[in-house]
């Protein structure tokens, strides 16, 4: 298990977080999954939700502020000056989807939309320095970009991050994990002929779980459905779902070598 104390280093995934139509709703599902707590907030604070194992905040949830949004998992990259990040990101060829703003005391955030079309959020700490717990049950354990142009989302993240690129690519899949200071915090999946036409560009999400076998059954049996069936990989067993909204996760379970290999500062 990791316990973050810390502010999460430049580039790093540091969190997580969703809009629903119904966060009570998907704080229940995700405790059913992922075993989950949490308050629901307050109308003020658009019904922020931080969920969180052990009493550490790792999720956030809130209410949709638009039902014709889409509902998805946005991930988070660290960063020191959210202002300075976001005017080099649009120099990079980014969008920006929501300029810089305050969230009270807890730190600065931005939208952007990569150069290939997928969503990311930038979060400079405050009192909140992102996932207080990775690599255990319940928490993140893996952040990756999926997208159609593989080449130009590693150019604009290593011009923007610094990131430099192990590439895992095999006969007929091209993968390459991004690295802070040498250190492997997450991959880039470029999404081949293979993929459907509506699946867009995004930011997945791998949560650790300590069984993906029985996450699979809690999804199907709690209102979600298992896109791709629990299977062995070489960090572990790993399964992909939707929540009852539509959201798209992962699950992993637990390994030492999945936990050699996550974002944490």
């Amino acid at each position: 298990m990791s316990e973050v104390t810390s502010p999460y280093q430049r580039g790093v995934p540091c969190w997580v977080d969703m809009g629903s139509p119904d966060p009570r709703a998907s704080l229940d599902f995700y405790r059913g999954v992922l075993g989950w707590a949490g308050e629901i907030g307050p109308e003020e604070l658009g019904y922020y939700t931080n969920c969180t194992v052990r009493g550490k905040r790792v999720a956030g949830l809130m209410k949709l502020p638009d039902p014709g949004m889409p509902i998805a998992w946005t991930t988070y990259l660290a960063v020191d000056d959210a202002g300075a990040a976001t005017t080099e990101a649009r120099d990079a060829g980014a969008t920006v989807v929501l300029p810089v703003m305050d969230v009270m005391d807890l730190g600065r955030m931005a939208l952007l939309s990569d150069p290939t079309g997928a969503v990311v959020g930038l979060w400079q700490a405050g009192t909140h320095h992102g996932a207080e717990l990775v690599n255990e049950p319940g928490a993140p354990v893996w952040n990756e970009l999926m997208t159609r142009d593989g080449k130009a989302a590693r150019d604009f993240y290593a011009a923007v991050f610094g990131y430099t690129y192990e590439d895992m690519s095999s006969e007929g899949f091209e993968y390459h994990v991004f690295l802070v200071d040498g250190r492997p915090t997450g991959g880039i999946m470029t999404l081949d002929a293979n993929w459907p036409d509506e699946v867009p560009a995004h930011w997945a999400v791998t949560f650790s779980t300590d069984d993906t076998d029985a996450a699979a059954d809690t999804v199907r049996n709690t209102g979600g459905s298992v896109t791709a069936e629990p299977s062995d990989s070489p960090y572990g067993r790993y399964a992909s779902f939707k929540d009852p909204n539509g959201a798209m996760f992962s699950v992993m379970q637990n390994t030492e070598d999945a936990g050699e290999t996550s974002a944490a500062p």
